[in-house]
This record gives C-alpha cells, sequence and structure tokens, in this order.
C-alpha cells in the first residue's frame, strides 16, 4: 500500500476493530483482532506512485486514484498478463486529490472496474457546490441545525475545504460554527497535514500561500497549512456540544447506521426547522438511503430515546418511532465515476476484457448493456463480465513464449529459418545444397524466471540465473565372458554410428609396448599364454566415447565399464549402449569366438549316432557364411524398406554402361544412343547393356542397382561401386549412409 494509506490503516482498522466488539451479535466472532493488526502492520511495505515492484514473479505498479488519500490503482502483471484493477476511482478535479491517470503505453489484457453509478450522470460540481451552500444557508437562515452524514476518509475532507472557504468568503456566517464529529477523522487529520505533498496543485498552492503569511505575521506555531481551518472545530464527543442555535455538523457515520451521526439525526429529526443533506452514496437498505425517502418516522436505535419518541403501533411494540420533521436533500459528492467518466475511463484504456465489479446489479446491468452497445462501433470486439459475488469467472488468454539467449550463447549466429511454403512443397529447391555440418545449432539450458524464459550454457547458470550446478557423473560395471572388443565395437557403430577412440586407449597402448620392450619373443608368448600378471591386474584394452557422451572402456579380464554425466539424455543414450553390450554378448558370434577361446572335450561309455557328426570348430562353415547374391539382395531390400518404406524402394534392371564403352563411337554415336533415332545403334545399346548384366552377375550382383523414391525426391544406388545419384544432396547423403550401414549389416559376420 501507499504511504498514506498505512499512514491512515492504523487507525482505521483499530476503529474497526473497536465497532466490531460492540456489535449487538455476541455470535458473531470478528475477522481480526486488535492483536492481529498490531501483529501484521510491521510488514506492511508502504510503496510510491509509479514504482514497480515484483513479487512473487508477479510485477505491480500503483497509480493514483483520486478515491480518498493515499487511494491507489494497481497494473498487475502476471506472466505477460496485463490486469489493471481500479478499485474505487475518481477523475473529478476536486481540492485536494489528485484524479485517476491511465497507465501510458501500456496495453491493457484486463480491467476490473467499478459499476457504482452505473450509467447516471453527476451534476457539474461547481453546481452541486452552490446547491450545497444554499441549502444549508436556508437551513441556517431559519434558525435549524445542519447535518450532513459523511464517511470519516475522503468527501469529509473535501467538504471541510468547501466550507471554510465560504465561511472565509460571507462573513455573515461565520457567526454560526462548524463543527466535524468524528474521532477518527481527527486523528487522520494529522496524516493529511502529512502528506501534503502526495495531492494536487491547489492544496500546494495554499500550503504555500499561508505558510507565506505566518512568516509575514512571525506566527511560528504552525498553524499556516491548508488543513488548519480558521471556521472549523473538531467536537470529541457530544457530551461537550451546546446544541444551541444554528450550526453545521459533518458526523460520521455516512449510512447513519449508528454513531454519532445516527444519534443526531434522533436529535434534531423531530423539528422542521433541522435539514439533513446526504452528500455521498448510500447503500440499499442504510438509513441513509430509507431518508432520503422521507419516510414519516425513523426507529431510534441509539441509547438515549429523546422526549417525543412514541411505540411503534402493532406487533413491532419493541421498537421506538421517532417523527421525522426534518429536511432531506442529497447532493453527491461521491469519489465515484459517473457512468459518464466511467465509459470514458473504459475506452481509454481499450481493454479487450472488461470486468464490472462494486455495484448494485441494477446499476452494473445498464452499464454493461450500454458498454455492449457500443461493439457496433468496433471492429474488435469488447468482452463485459459482471459477476456476482464470489463467482468465478474463467477467462483464457494466449501469449507468445519468447526465450531470451544469454551468456556465452549470445555470440553464436542463430540458425537459418527455413520457410516451408503453403502448398506443402520441399522447403527448398531440390537443387539447393545446405551445409548441414557448418550450420549453427544453439543448445543449452532453458531457465523460467518472473516467467521469463532464458536460454544459456550451463556453465552461465550462476551468473545469470543464479543457481549452483552440480555434475553427477555415473558408473556401471559389467562382465563379457564371451564377446571381445572387436564385436563390442563393430555393434556399437551400427548402433550408433562412428566411435570415437580415446587419448587413454593409445597411452595404455604405448605403455604395454614400452613395457614388452620390443621383445618379439615375449610377445609370441603372450599370445599363446596371457601373462599372470594381466590375469591378477586387468589392464585397459580399449576405451570409446559413444555418441560424446557415454565413455565405454573394455579391460583384458572381460570387464566393461561404462561412465557417463547424468542427465536425461545421456541416461537413455547409457541405457541403449548396455542393451547392445548385453545382445551382442549372447549372440551367435559371441558364443563361436567363446567356443574357439575355450575347446573343450568329453568321452561317454555309450555311443550317440550324432557323434559322428560333429564337425570341428575349425574346418566348419556357419551357413550364413556363403549366402547367394539373390539373398544378400533380399535382405539389402528388406533393410531399405524398413528405412524408407515398402512401397518407397524398387530394383533398377537397366544397367548403366561404362564412360568408355558408350564413348567409342565419338559425339556423333553418343547422341544417336541417347535419341534412339537410328534402329541399328538401338541394337548395339541393348547387345552393351546385356553384356554388362551378365558382367554383374558374374561378380555376385543379381540387379545394377536399386531406385528409393521419398516424396519428390528420388536417388539411384548402383551396387557395384555403391554410388548414389541423386539432385538433392541431403536426401543423397543420408541414403548413402543407410546403403553402406546396410551393406555392412547384411554381409556375413564370418568369413
Amino acid at each position: 500500500m501507499t504511504h498514506p494509506t498505512k499512514a491512515i490503516y492504523k487507525w482505521l482498522i483499530q476503529d474497526s476493530v473497536r465497532v466490531g466488539n460492540t456489535a449487538s451479535n455476541p455470535t458473531v466472532q470478528p475477522m481480526y483482532t486488535e492483536q492481529d493488526h498490531l501483529n501484521t502492520f510491521p510488514m506492511i511495505e508502504a510503496i510510491d506512485y509509479h514504482t514497480t515492484h515484483t513479487i512473487s514473479s508477479i510485477r505491480i505498479t500503483p497509480y493514483p486514484a483520486g478515491h480518498v488519500l493515499g487511494a491507489a490503482m494497481y497494473l498487475i502483471e502476471i506472466a505477460g498478463l496485463k490486469i489493471f484493477f481500479t478499485g474505487d476511482y475518481s477523475r473529478e478535479q476536486d481540492r485536494h486529490l489528485v484524479s485517476a491517470e491511465v497507465p501510458k503505453g501500456v496495453k491493457i489484457d484486463v480491467l476490473i472496474t467499478e459499476s457504482t453509478y452505473g450509467i447516471a450522470s453527476h451534476v457539474p460540481r461547481l453546481e452541486r457546490e452552490q446547491a450545497l451552500m444554499k441549502s444549508i444557508t436556508n437551513i441556517l437562515n431559519r434558525g435549524g441545525r445542519a447535518l450532513l452524514p459523511v464517511f470519516a476518509l475522503g468527501r469529509a475532507q473535501e467538504l471541510l475545504l468547501i466550507l471554510d472557504e465560504y465561511w472565509g468568503k460571507h462573513p455573515e456566517y461565520q457567526r454560526y460554527p462548524i463543527y466535524y464529529a468524528s474521532n477518527l477523522a481527527r486523528k487522520c487529520m494529522l496524516v493529511y497535514q502529512t502528506y501534503v505533498g502526495a495531492m494536487n496543485d491547489n492544496i500546494k498552492r495554499l500550503f504555500r500561500e499561508r505558510m507565506a503569511e505566518a512568516e509575514a505575521t512571525g506566527d511560528g506555531a504552525g498553524k499556516g497549512g491548508p488543513w488548519d481551518f480558521k471556521y472549523i472545530r473538531s467536537l470529541k464527543n457530544l457530551d461537550r456540544f451546546d446544541d444551541m442555535g444554528g450550526c453545521v455538523m459533518l458526523a460520521s457515520p455516512g449510512m447513519l447506521q449508528s454513531g454519532v451521526s445516527r444519534e443526531l439525526l434522533e436529535r434534531w429529526a423531530p423539528f422542521d426547522k433541522n435539514g439533513v443533506i446526504i452528500t455521498g452514496y448510500s447503500v440499499e437498505g442504510t438509513m441513509a438511503r430509507q431518508i432520503m425517502q422521507e419516510p414519516d418516522q425513523i426507529q431510534a436505535v441509539t441509547a438515549r430515546s429523546l422526549a417525543g419518541a412514541r411505540r411503534a403501533p402493532g406487533g413491532d411494540g419493541d421498537k421506538v418511532m421517532i417523527p421525522r420533521r426534518c429536511s432531506v436533500q442529497e447532493y453527491s459528492f461521491a469519489a465515484h465515476v459517473d457512468g459518464v467518466e466511467n465509459r470514458e475511463f473504459i475506452e481509454e484504456v481499450g481493454a479487450p476484457v472488461v470486468i464490472l465489479v462494486h455495484g448494485e446489479q441494477h446499476n452494473m446491468m445498464r452499464l454493461k448493456s450500454k458498454l455492449l452497445s457500443l461493439n457496433a462501433q468496433k471492429t474488435v470486439k469488447t468482452k463485459v463480465f459482471s459477476p456476482r459475488n464470489t463467482e468465478e469467472l474463467r477467462i483464457p488468454f494466449k501469449t507468445d513464449k519468447t526465450a531470451k539467449v544469454v551468456g556465452k550463447l549470445a555470440s553464436v549466429p542463430p540458425p537459418k529459418v527455413i520457410s516451408v511454403p503453403e502448398n506443402g512443397d520441399a522447403p527448398y529447391p531440390e537443387d539447393t545444397e545446405l551445409d548441414e555440418a557448418n550450420a549453427p545449432v544453439v543448445t543449452g539450458v532453458l531457465v523460467q524466471n518472473d516467467f521469463k524464459l532464458s536460454l544459456m550454457a550451463p556453465e552461465d547458470l550462476l551468473e545469470y540465473a543464479g543457481l549452483n550446478t552440480t555434475t553427477i557423473t555415473c558408473k556401471q560395471r559389467l562382465v563379457l565372458s564371451a564377446a571381445g572388443i572387436d564385436l563390442i565395437k563393430w555393434a556399437l557403430e551400427g548402433t550408433f554410428g562412428a566411435v570415437e577412440e580415446l587419448p587413454e586407449m593409445r597411452r595404455a597402448v604405448m605403455s604395454k609396448v614400452q613395457a614388452n620392450g620390443g621383445d618379439t619373443e615375449m610377445s609370441d608368448a603372450k599370445d599363446e599364454h596371457p601373462a599372470a600378471a594381466d590375469e591378477e591386474v586387468a589392464t585397459l584394452v580399449a576405451a570409446y566415447l559413444v555418441m560424446g557422451c557415454v565413455t565405454v572402456r573394455y579391460r583384458t579380464n572381460g570387464e566393461v565399464e561404462l561412465e557417463w554425466e547424468g542427465n536425461m539424455l545421456n541416461d537413455g543414450i547409457a541405457d541403449s549402449v548396455m542393451a547392445v553390450l548385453f545382445s551382442v554378448e549372447s549372440s551367435p558370434a559371441a558364443v563361436k569366438r567363446s567356443a574357439s577361446k575355450n575347446p573343450h572335450s568329453h568321452s561317454h561309455s555309450h555311443s550317440h549316432s550324432h557323434d559322428t557328426t560333429v564337425l570341428d570348430p575349425k574346418t566348419a562353415k556357419n551357413p550364413h557364411a556363403n549366402i547367394s547374391p539373390s539373398d544378400r539382395l533380399e535382405r539389402l531390400l528388406w533393410f531399405l524398406e524398413a528405412q524408407f518404406g515398402e512401397d518407397n524402394v524398387s530394383p533398377i534392371e537397366t544397367p548403366r554402361l561404362p564412360a568408355s564403352t558408350s564413348s567409342t563411337n565419338g559425339g556423333d554415336a553418343t547422341k544417336k544412343e541417347e535419341e534412339g533415332e537410328d534402329e541399328k545403334d538401338g541394337e548395339e545399346l541393348a547387345q552393351r547393356q546385356k553384356k554388362e548384366l551378365e558382367r554383374l552377375h558374374k561378380i555376385g550382383i543379381p540387379v545394377p542397382g536399386v531406385a528409393i523414391t521419398v516424396e519428390k525426391m528420388a536417388a539411384k544406388v548402383w551396387l557395384e561401386d555403391l554410388e548414389v545419384e541423386c539432385s538433392n544432396k541431403v536426401f543423397a547423403d543420408r541414403v548413402k549412409a543407410v546403403v553402406e550401414r546396410a551393406v555392412e549389416v547384411t554381409a556375413p559376420l564370418w568369413g
């Protein structure tokens, strides 16, 4: 809250607790106690207008509301959504408050505003002041007393300024005293005297003029402020009030429900020379609203029942009724916008969503209908809501999320954006070559703070996000008794592509060579029988880096160690590496390797027919060792169909002719072959193609090539040298990589 509000809050809550403790209903428990107030008051943070504060990622900015001293409207920003909450506000230029203002240069998404007066319009301020003073002077001229029920804060101070100024200009009325009977208003007047700087230019001008007068007259008592009234006195209680002759009394509360204003009403209502002037908004069901209907009698609720009160006839014998003969008039000085000011304010803010609060249902619905009728003149319609108390509103909003690149990543050029045509064509022409290897890739950590997204390198987390980082290194050990390092490397390359040899592997090889001292005889002996030291202490044989994140170390005892930096991506890759290692351990090749390294024999006392069919492992041939060319082609097609689709892969029946053969007849012969105009040349071309097919069949190639088509991209793969012909370089590189891997996979593992 603002500084003046905090100062007023101290007295306001104390008065509220005191009134709550004197409630007539003992079963109703107060929402808070005086101790609660004392405990929470030091926790209040006072702020100034037009300053932005961030609390739990929510940004708030207060603006003057013009309702009472210190009243503020709040601009609230949550995740980019801007909500402007007005509360009670006034756009009227009065004597001491700064009127409400619209935030400049800010696009408001939701406006929550009051609808107290609906579409009703106020009388111009000067006319209201003249009518008010005429009504008061008429009451005084007939010897009566004028009662102005007001709230302790807000309009009471405005009316005091009006009365003090009028009395200063009209000496004939200076013999009539003006009182304000409100202990709370008297206490809060010190706050008004303190925060002159938070008021409008009129108060600041009065302050300068009266301070100059005080200096000129040598009055150093400090009575020269704009709130040091000359003709107005504070009345602490009615016991000291000499109720004789005419006077003007400003008393609280403004609704006439209880307190000093209600007691004076019951005292003065029976006399026709007195008058009651309602100057503020009155709520339905209160005495202020009831007396505006000018009833013949009112109910007495104060402890002091005046002479002349009588019991109500009928069944309500307990009610004490007082006749009402005083005059009743209303001049609205409420610090709320009227219908015109509210509508102009809403149009000036221009929020697409408006929520109406703080108003009676009738007035609220009339204002809502008026706002909706203005949509006919707008291209973007305004949504207007008028929820009841405790009713929940759910309004969806869509905002774009943008991440800001900071730190080291900000120096990396952003990648080029390739626009995709609306007709569904390829995002770039087929003859366009994209250098994927040199294309910059921006990777980092996405951090959300205060609903803002930032992309940064992990090492910049502490500087730009204030986050400490911890690296968890994960290790997993397993023993492979069957698979050797060659088979392990082959399996890893087949699954993850190329694997990188680590420097520690090369250092291990060099240290072993130095330990052997170049002794060939010792090396031969080690090949035949492993050294005892190697059996006792496992040494490193190979170390590879898979996918740039998982380190695989293989030792002489068959132990495989995996090491990686723990995160979601690396954990998944490590799981895949372990799955590959376990699968290769149980593969036929690993079993064969294990059997060849560990030969064994056994004898039986009985004979079996299968004993004669046992083959020597060294001379036995695996059934996959000598597969036919057609089987290899079939396996290759299966692999390619799994990659590109069954309908997108087809064999090529026509071979390509060698360049030397096609050019033996010179340029004219080549032209005739291309155009097919000469029948004799066509026969020669068919003969050469037939010979080329026979040559390919002899070397074990059943078809010249394979055609692969994906959407509008087509590629030809010639099986003799695995050359790929394609106008799209990106697609050609992709096909070439897949074909090379397919040929390697479909080739036999055993020679």
